[in-house]
């Protein structure tokens, strides 16, 4: 059970007076305040996405990133908190987890306008984006009211496994003069929280580009991984999703970078060669050209290829296979024109 908080105002005389708890006449209000001054939660935290749409069709209230680079999924409720929003906010962790660089830029991109996130996180912490981002994920619950039953859950979840989920209670206070107050709980104490997760252990899920390039030796096809690698490193940077190693570019309708090439060393082989994927609208806007151009310089037999189904047109492209040193250089001889424009080094 949460424990009772009590205040009490000390007069001019020494005297108490208790103030009274009251019902917040708007529980709207904590929402508007943490979306103002996300530090109310943590100074740590950085607001990328509200009302975010997941694949289930519902919306998390508010998502953030801390200064590691992991994710932190932030659910408003008001008034009595049921045992089912502990059910929803593992429900949207579960989304959360899979989400990849390009997906929470473009999260991130929607929310701030255009800024990119890197420039975000730049601002707010003063340090760079790390290189690799949303290893791990938290969620905190916020609410007026947290019910026995879902703080008995989050302790759980958090001593027995080291999920690192915490609820957030806000308490409403006013004096007799008409101020007030407001006071922060947390269902378990942040430190407490931090050291149950360290018991757990973080599991990996982004591999390194040394481990990215392991995996395509153990394919079969670690120098066409690393012929493509190195060549295509002269004209972009790179991202490293959980299965792909991604080649990315600012765009020329506006800052926000994307992906327009990709290696899946796990969906290669001997036989058939490195499996790539390319979004030949954004490459042909990048580079000026028609997107004939672009498939004119692609290896032969490829497939249609679609991020996700009901994909945008930008999101849209084609599949296939690189078998040898020719098809590298083919595709090179079309991007070299960008040479030096995006240089993975500094």
């Amino acid at each position: 059970m949460a424990e009772e908080i009590r205040i009490w105002q000390v007069d001019k005389t020494d005297a108490l007076t208790e103030i009274k708890r009251s019902k917040l006449d708007r529980e709207a209000r904590i929402e508007k305040w943490i979306s103002s001054d996300i530090s109310l939660l943590s100074p740590d935290l950085l607001i990328i996405g509200e009302q975010v749409e997941t694949a289930s069709g519902n919306s998390i209230d508010l998502l953030c990133m801390d200064r590691s680079g992991n994710l932190v999924i932030v659910e408003l409720k008001r008034d009595q908190t049921p045992r089912e929003v502990t059910a929803q906010a593992l429900d949207y962790a579960s989304w959360v987890k899979d989400l990849d660089a390009e997906g929470i830029d473009t999260i991130t991109a929607r929310y701030l306008k255009g800024k990119t996130l890197e420039a975000a996180f730049q601002s707010k912490f003063d340090v760079e984006l790390p290189e690799v981002i949303n290893e791990h994920h938290a969620m905190l619950v916020v609410a007026s009211e947290i019910d026995d039953s879902t703080e008995h859950i989050i302790r759980y979840l958090s001593e027995t496994y080291g999920v690192d989920i915490n609820a957030v209670r806000f308490q409403f206070f006013q004096a007799h003069d008409g101020r007030e107050f407001l006071v922060r709980t947390f269902t378990v104490a942040p430190k407490e929280a931090e050291q149950n997760t360290k018991r757990r252990g973080t599991k990996k899920t982004v591999p390194t580009a040394e481990e990215m390039a392991e995996m395509a030796t153990r394919a079969g096809v670690g120098e066409l991984f690393r012929l493509t690698r190195d060549r295509f490193s002269e004209y972009f940077r790179y991202w490293i999703y959980k299965t792909a190693y991604a080649f990315v570019t600012s765009l020329p309708d506006g800052p926000r970078e994307a992906v327009l090439f990709s290696l899946f060393p796990g969906k290669s082989s001997p036989e058939n060669g490195l499996y790539y994927t390319i979004y030949s609208k954004r490459l042909a806007k990048r580079l000026g050209v028609d997107e004939g151009t672009v498939l004119n310089h692609l290896p032969p037999d490829r497939e249609r290829y679609d991020a996700y189904q009901g994909a945008p047109e930008d999101l849209r492209g084609w599949a296939g296979y690189i078998r040898n040193e020719a098809d590298i250089q083919k595709i090179a001889d079309l991007v070299k024109n960008i040479r030096g424009q995006n240089s993975a080094e500094p």
